[in-house]
């Protein structure tokens, strides 16, 4: 037990390196309103290699959000040689040119950097998967974190990579003229909102979840995507496009998990009973038989 409480407090400092102690303490807090007895069973029922490898995802998990953070502070370089390629498409008069496109029905203020919303943006972004993997891998719900994989601020940004490259998309506020002292990476980077694409595929996970921990989850992740509206960063059109991969990221997740899922417990039921499967037991069989498991 001590070993596993080391765990976890290593992986908790780890995750705040990207989100912050505050929002991590938060969620920490909310954990025991969310967990039911079902998951209280579950991690009974965990034995240490599944601990272990439970471990070892949640730390590709954290190490992807880390190595997204990077290729974003990459921006001025790829824009730069973006700019100089043929095929480099300048859409803000096409954004700006469509009736509420920019989102004015839900500026409901002016605006400043100390807006508290301001900060549901800034942190949404990484802790909404992060925060959500801390409470998968706190619950030993390994089925979450391997779909977690998916969807992840960095599988998102590749995807959404090309489109930040060539089609060239202003935030709004910037478009418009109106500076509330918002200071981004860049603000070329809006088609298709990761904001959104990110926080959609989330609360669709959460939906798998228990309905308490769906309810909070989903207001989190609502929240998240109404701030890039109303924080005149992100056009209508950039919410639908992110609607759009979150979805797709959550179908993906839920079509290659399982396999994965698969291959874990084999690793694991090959550790813990010491020995290499004999040649004669079929891998793929015992992979098949969990999968049809999982799917139950």
């Amino acid at each position: 037990m001590v070993q596993r409480f080391l765990f976890i407090v290593c992986i908790a400092l780890l995750v705040s390196y990207e989100i912050g102690f505050n929002s991590l303490f938060i969620i920490l807090l909310l954990l025991p309103l969310t967990v039911q007895d079902k998951d209280i069973d579950r991690i009974r029922g965990t034995s240490r290699q599944e601990w272990f490898t439970n471990t070892f995802v949640l730390l590709v998990i954290v190490i992807m959000g880390i190595i997204s953070t990077f290729l974003f502070q990459a921006n001025d370089a790829l824009h730069a040689w973006a700019q100089k390629q043929p095929f480099y498409i300048d859409a803000n008069a096409f954004m700006a040119s469509i009736p509420y496109n920019d989102g004015s029905i839900f500026w409901l203020r002016d605006l400043s950097s100390s807006d508290p919303l301001y900060d549901v943006y800034v942190i949404g972004f990484i802790a909404v998967y992060l925060l959500y993997a801390v409470y998968a891998y706190v619950t030993a719900n390994r089925e979450t974190l391997v779909r977690l994989l998916f969807i992840n601020w960095l599988v998102h940004a590749v995807i959404a990579l090309p489109f930040y490259l060539f089609f060239n998309v202003h935030e709004v506020w910037s478009t418009i003229g109106y500076d509330w002292g918002h200071i981004p990476y860049t603000v070329k980077n809006c088609f298709p909102s990761l904001h959104t694409s990110v926080a959609f595929s989330c609360m669709l996970l959460a939906l798998r979840e228990n309905k308490r921990f769906a309810a909070f989850w989903g207001l989190y992740s609502a929240l998240i995507i109404f701030t890039t509206l109303y924080l005149r960063i992100h056009w209508v059109l950039d919410v639908a496009g992110g609607l759009v991969l979150g979805w797709i990221l959550y179908w993906i997740a839920n079509a290659f998990a399982p396999m994965i899922l698969a291959r874990l417990a084999v690793r694991d039921a090959v550790r813990v009973s010491g020995r290499v499967l004999p040649h004669s037991l079929p891998v793929t069989a015992a992979k098949r038989e969990v999968i049809q498991r999982l799917n139950r």
